[in-house]
């Protein structure tokens, strides 16, 4: 699979986990104004957002590992470019 194929997955997975973990974020908002403890009120929205956070800290290690590869995988393709046209 091509790189900025790779990114550009990992990048919509990424906005589909800051939507679950936003979703845990209000709730857990609304627990804390109310004394409540949101992993005890909401055991399956805590999980679920536990295991969005550690996917997304995870894509985010590997995105970046991505990027500078498709940077690299530019910096080569402006070389060849350049040798060609000069």
């Amino acid at each position: 699979m091509e790189t900025q194929q790779q990114i550009n997955i990992l990048e919509s997975r990424q906005l589909e986990l800051r939507a679950v973990m936003a979703k845990s974020d209000d709730r857990a908002a609304k627990c804390s104004k109310s004394g409540l403890d949101f992993r005890a009120t909401y055991p399956l929205d805590y999980e679920e957002y536990e295991a969005a956070n550690a996917e997304y800290n995870a894509n985010e290690k590997t995105l970046a590992e991505l990027k500078a590869r498709r940077a690299e995988e530019l910096a080569a393709e402006e070389t060849v470019m350049d040798f060609q046209n000069g």
